[in-house]
């Protein structure tokens, strides 16, 4: 098993893609999104942060030590703000609990795999997946009414690990498919060896919701600064 700061330093590989020099450069998708100026991993067992190349290293080496030098979440987010609009304003902040798939004993699901011969359920209410699937194997699904209703799949991939993204359509939410889906691909990372991650923001209680009923243990913040 990994303490809560080797889980960061896992998902911030998992989150992002790295140059040669250990700056992140963009979002790990497909579509390459532009990375955040600083990510901050925050756990129990230490910091985990990683800074945009853009970055100077004056400013990188001021908020290492603003941030390891106090456990006050608000008065150093404020300090970190501060310093990085000496650069430019801040466009955006984004913030959220780091959640683990720790209870590999995995029963029976109702879901399915989506493969070629079956990927066509997604059409009704999952365009989008269908046009990514590639990316974001393995991909499982609730079937009903003879469409897609709940997907679980590989938001993000490394060697290391995968983070899950887990979606259900509105009118069949509450009936316990995406705890289907997400066990589903949870017993196939867990196959292939990687650790199974999974992140929301604190905003987005659904999502909360989700991570309480699957069990998930949390290990941290994340906090992204635009």
């Amino acid at each position: 098993m990994h303490n809560e700061f080797e889980l960061m330093n896992i998902q911030a590989e998992v989150l992002f893609a790295h140059d040669s020099l250990g700056r992140i450069t963009k979002v790990n998708e497909f579509e390459g999104h532009p990375a955040p100026r600083l990510f901050w991993g925050k756990t129990k067992k230490g910091n985990v942060l990683r800074f945009r190349g853009d970055v100077p290293s004056d400013i990188a080496n001021k908020m290492i030590e603003i941030i390891n030098n106090s456990d006050d979440t608000n008065i150093v987010l404020a300090k970190i703000i501060n310093e990085l609009e000496q650069q430019t304003k801040i466009s955006s902040i984004w913030m959220g609990p780091a959640y683990v798939f720790e209870d590999y004993k995995v029963g029976a699901s109702q879901a399915v795999k989506v493969t070629n011969d079956n990927r066509e359920y997604l059409e009704p209410g999952f365009k989008k997946l269908l046009t990514e699937l590639k990316y974001r194997e393995p991909c499982y699904m609730v079937i009903e009414d003879n469409k897609a209703v709940s997907v679980c799949f590989s938001a993000r991939n490394t060697d290391r690990a995968a983070e899950a993204g887990i979606e259900t359509l509105e009118e069949y939410r509450g009936k316990g498919y995406a705890i289907a889906v997400a066990s589903a691909w949870l017993a196939a990372v867990h196959v292939s060896g990687k650790v199974a991650l999974y992140s929301t923001s604190w905003d987005n209680y659904a999502s909360q919701a989700v991570a309480k009923r699957l069990q998930l243990t949390l290990y941290g913040t994340d906090i992204s600064i635009y």
